[in-house]
Parts: structure tokens; C-alpha cells; sequence
């Protein structure tokens, strides 16, 4: 398999090389463009020891500065996975090979960094040992879009606002609540709500203990004093089963 992989890569090496022979400019800009290309120079990316996200970054960074063509990207960035990693760029389409945005949504997927993987990164993040409060600082900003990105959401006042109410509306909801609002994908801050609304008066919640009638007929009945069992009078907690 690892064979194939590096025929594939040389592959396209020598196509790069070759591209644009009919005309001399255009040939010494490809020249150009394998030059920066070699001149990429980045360790391999480690899945036990790198973050995936700053790992991306860098690289993206490090292509830019060198003016490397966006249609070399995966190429090049597949020369530095390995393990897991290197399995995402194997698995993919042949059509999607030479597309970097695939392949980094493959990795992404691949290691969790989802609108859920994101978030957690955000909450549990903290300072490190030999890292500085202005890193921490940054990484928490990068979490923080980067969940606002995956969830649909803009980077910007609304966008924050519409994320924060979202995730701690459905923290709140009991776990019968929360597995409806997960069966109905990723939606908005307003179809939540409207989804909630619909749940609730399908399964007759109460209005003032938020728990849903137990009578098979649905009428929804208050319990009388003589049919409450006074050790059990403490109302239900509610479970917080994550995010969406």
C-alpha cells in the first residue's frame, strides 16, 4: 500500500515538472513552483504527539509563504502524513485526491475535530506546562471560531450569541429532549427552539416540572397528595448528555 502511495506521489511530481513545456514562461514558473515545493520542509505529522488543527495551520502558512499553488497542496501535505493519518489520503476518491480541501476535511473527521470535537477542545482546554497565558489565550480564540464555523455559524457578534444560547439550551434539556434535537442534524439556534416546542406538545410536557405525562391515554393529570410518595418528593434532576 505504502508503495502505491509513493508511485502515486512521484506520479504527480513528474507531472508538475513536466506541466507547461510548450511555452517558457510558463515552464519557469512550474520550475519555480518544484523549487518552493521541495523547499517545504515540515516534520511529519505525528498523531500521538501533533495537534491536528495547528499542524494545519503551519502547513498552510509554510505553502503560502513559499507561493506553492493551491492544486499542490494535498499533494505535498500528503508526504507528511503517516499511521492514520496516511489512511485518510489512501482511502480517498480518486477524484478527490489532488483536492486539499477533501483531504483536510477527511482529517478532520477522521481525528474528532468536528462542531462536537471543537467544543470540547474549547471547554477543557488549559494552560500546559511550558506554554505562556498568551497561548492559551490563542488557542482558545482558534477553538472558539473553529466551533463556530463547524456548527454554520458566523465569526462574528451574532454568530457568538446564537452559538453560546444554543449550547446551553441543550445542556439544559433532559436527555429524552436532547436525543430528539440530535436526530434532527445540525440546525440552527431557531429550529432548535421551534423542534423543542414541537417535542414538548407532542409529548404533553407539564408546564411547571417539565416532565412528560406516564398515562398511556396522554391526559395529562397533577398527582394528589395522597398519591405522592413523600420520599420521593425531590423533583427529577436533569441529565446533561453532551452537545449536538
Amino acid at each position: 500500500m505504502e508503495m502505491k502511495h509513493d508511485l502515486r506521489l512521484r506520479g504527480v511530481q513528474i507531472n508538475v515538472e513536466q506541466d507547461g513545456c510548450g511555452a517558457r514562461g510558463v515552464h519557469s514558473s512550474n520550475r519555480g513552483h518544484s523549487v518552493a515545493m521541495k523547499a517545504l520542509k515540515l516534520p511529519l505529522f505525528s498523531d500521538g504527539k501533533n495537534d491536528l488543527d495547528a499542524y494545519l495551520i503551519r502547513f498552510e502558512r509554510a505553502c503560502a509563504a513559499l507561493e506553492i499553488r493551491p492544486e499542490f497542496w494535498s499533494t505535498q501535505l500528503a508526504r507528511l502524513l503517516q499511521g492514520r493519518s496516511l489512511d485518510v489520503y489512501q482511502r480517498l476518491p480518486a477524484e478527490q485526491v489532488d483536492k486539499y480541501e477533501s483531504l483536510k476535511t477527511q482529517l478532520l473527521k477522521r481525528f474528532r475535530l468536528t462542531e462536537k470535537g471543537y467544543r470540547k477542545k474549547f471547554k477543557v482546554s488549559n494552560l500546559e506546562v511550558g506554554k505562556t497565558p498568551d497561548q492559551l489565550v490563542e488557542r482558545l480564540n482558534r477553538y472558539l471560531v473553529k466551533w463556530c464555523e463547524m456548527a454554520g455559524y458566523d465569526d462574528d457578534y451574532d454568530g457568538l450569541e446564537s452559538l453560546i444560547i444554543r449550547d446551553q439550551f441543550f445542556i439544559t434539556c433532559d436527555r429524552q429532549l436532547q436525543t430528539f434535537l440530535k436526530e434532527n442534524g445540525k440546525v440552527s439556534f431557531k429550529e432548535m427552539a421551534k423542534a423543542a416546542n414541537d417535542f414538548y406538545e407532542a409529548h404533553e410536557y407539564l408546564s411547571d416540572s417539565h416532565e412528560p405525562s406516564k398515562r398511556p391515554n396522554g391526559n395529562m393529570k397533577q398527582p394528589t397528595l395522597n398519591t405522592v410518595n413523600h420520599q420521593n418528593t425531590q423533583p427529577p434532576s436533569v441529565t446533561h448528555a453532551g452537545t449536538l
